[in-house]
């Protein structure tokens, strides 16, 4: 009998959701903007791409990438918790997602990406160090510091 009782949880547990629901269907890239929010890393979902470095001129991030396609439009966008390290210089995380809108090619195109960062000089001041983490990404992290 417990043997049966266990083998239904395990249906259950295995059947009873499909992927599809699991999915966040909004897309969290738009406007190669920074957006300050309740974002987290598990709550963002990108396609792969390859940071291979970055740098800030003016208020926008500059973002050298490289990622597998070439037949579509790729999309980049970043995102920063609201709650950031408060020290000063303040330390700030920005999780770069990258959608490549389904595109299949094989080619592999390198491009800069540039992130508008006005949100972060009105939020944080001309002084702070912010932390590059990619989503989907095997790359690792970047960290910059801005003072103007």
């Amino acid at each position: 009998m417990k043997h049966v009782f266990l083998i239904l949880i395990c249906a259950g547990l295995l059947f009873g959701c499909d992927s599809e629901s699991l999915v966040d269907d909004r897309s969290p890239v738009e406007d190669g903007v920074v957006k300050i929010g309740d974002y987290r890393p598990d709550n963002l979902e990108g396609d792969p791409f390859e940071l291979l470095g970055a740098e800030i001129v003016s208020n926008r991030l500059i973002l050298d990438v490289a990622y597998s396609g070439g037949c579509a439009e790729h999309d980049f966008a970043g995102f920063t918790p609201e709650v950031n390290i408060a020290i000063f210089p303040p330390q700030i995380t920005v999780f770069v997602v990258h959608d490549g809108n389904g595109d299949l090619c094989e080619a592999y195109p390198r491009e800069n990406v540039e992130l508008d960062i006005s949100s972060l000089l009105g939020a944080f001041g001309n002084e702070f160090s912010v932390t590059i983490l990619p989503i989907e990404s095997g790359s690792q992290s970047i960290v910059l510091h801005h003072d103007s």
